[in-house]
């Protein structure tokens, strides 16, 4: 048994829907004095933000869910009020891009509010809109609370601005008033040298004192994802294997056969591991590698 996926991104994130032409209050007052979660499945009148704009669904049965322990964790690092940098090394399929997601678009009501967040993701301005479309569809149950809605960017009636960019560095360079930056598959670059990446946005953090989430799955010994792991610097590191979503995106039993493959570096994509020996799904790394990562749906 494989974890291959047979739904499609529109089933888990509807296109988005501007409410332009609509008449609806707008809500971001009452957004912003929620909390994220109030811990339960059912809703009760504005409980949480989770429940207005909706919980998480099973990527397999499309079924509302309670956040997994590991989710939780990383919400719970991350709603302070202090910087905070986090360095998130992950599992494939276990839910984490998509808590990322959520805590960004909650603080654009929060702590980012009136700011501007970039979201990165890969060198190609596909990759990007593909990553910024998701972040999109979750203001589809909230759309009074949106300006406007163009190719990479999304403004918000608040004053909040979310920008995707590729990782083009002279176009990461120069931005300000930045709140947050959120770098996804950061391991996962179609460029030979990927330093040149963290080093446009790190003055960005210093500056504007910044949050940051470096999000991926390993892809070998090389690369700033890796090499943040062997230095001394001021970044979180956390990490969440496959057995956080054990009993509740699979069983036991289907990563026991998951982890038989061997067309796939399982220690690498589900263990966490930074391997040198075999390749990864994302292919062979090598310094002709110039193709971005798939960005997971989940």
């Amino acid at each position: 048994m494989t974890l291959k996926k047979a739904y499609k991104t529109n089933d888990l994130y509807p296109a988005f829907n501007s409410a332009e032409s609509v008449s609806v209050d707008d809500i971001s007052e009452i957004i912003s004095k929620l909390i994220f979660f109030c811990g339960n499945v059912n809703p009760k009148k504005d409980c949480c933000f989770s429940h207005i704009v909706g919980l998480p669904q099973h990527p397999a049965t499309l079924q509302p869910m309670k956040y997994m322990p590991h989710q939780l964790d990383l919400i719970k690092q991350s709603l302070v009020d202090k910087q905070v940098k986090f360095h998130v090394n992950k599992s494939r399929q276990i839910g984490l891009t998509e808590i990322c997601l959520r805590i960004i678009q909650y603080q654009s009501f929060h702590k980012y509010k009136g700011g501007k967040i970039l979201i990165i993701a890969g060198t190609r301005e596909k990759t990007t809109r593909t990553v910024m479309n998701r972040l999109k569809s979750m203001f589809n149950t909230i759309p009074s609370t949106v300006k406007s809605n163009d190719n990479l960017s999304i403004t918000l009636k608040n004053g909040t601005e979310i920008e995707g960019k590729p990782s083009n560095s002279e176009a990461i360079r120069g931005e300000t008033k930045i709140k947050a930056v959120m770098v996804d598959e950061a391991a996962h670059f179609g460029i030979i040298d990927d330093s040149v990446v963290l080093d446009a946005i790190e003055p960005i953090l210093h500056t504007n004192r910044s949050d940051i989430f470096l999000v991926s799955t390993p892809r070998g010994q090389r690369g700033f994802f890796y090499e943040l792991t062997k230095s001394e610097n001021d970044y979180k590191m956390v990490q969440y294997d496959y057995t956080n979503a054990v009993g509740w995106i699979y069983t036991q039993e289907e990563m026991n056969e998951e982890l038989k493959r061997s067309d796939v570096d399982v220690d690498q994509e589900y263990r966490c591991q930074f391997t040198s020996a075999r390749s990864s799904i994302f292919g062979v790394i090598t310094d002709e590698s110039t193709e971005d990562y798939e960005v997971e749906e989940y």
